[in-house]
């Protein structure tokens, strides 16, 4: 079974009309920075980006990690802190659980 891609622009789209492409590409930089989970990147075929003759490749997201990202979007509405919520959705359980000791979640 093949996976459908979404382009950052179209992942903007499906998590809410609000959301913003820079927004959206700093929290991916932050998960990335902050965890060992890595979002996908190809050479969309359908739309290829050239630069210098040679298509480079794009972040393409899948229904996977936007169901994760839109989970972010709607916990960050209801106040939740971007870093913990990063942590807790994107770190392994085991790491989540070093990083925070039960004594100290609310």
């Amino acid at each position: 079974m093949t996976k459908n891609y979404f382009s950052i622009k179209e992942v903007c789209g499906l998590i809410s009309v609000e959301m913003k492409e820079r927004t959206l590409r700093s929290w991916i930089t932050k998960i990335e920075e902050r965890t060992a989970f890595r979002f996908t990147r190809k050479i969309n075929m359908a739309n290829p980006h050239y630069v210098y003759g040679k298509p480079l490749q794009q972040l393409l997201l899948d229904e996977d990690e936007i169901r994760l990202l839109k989970k972010l979007y709607e916990e960050r509405q209801d106040g939740a802190s971007l870093l913990e919520t990063i942590d807790r959705l994107f770190l392994l359980s085991k790491d989540y659980t070093k990083l925070y000791p039960e004594c100290q979640r609310g």
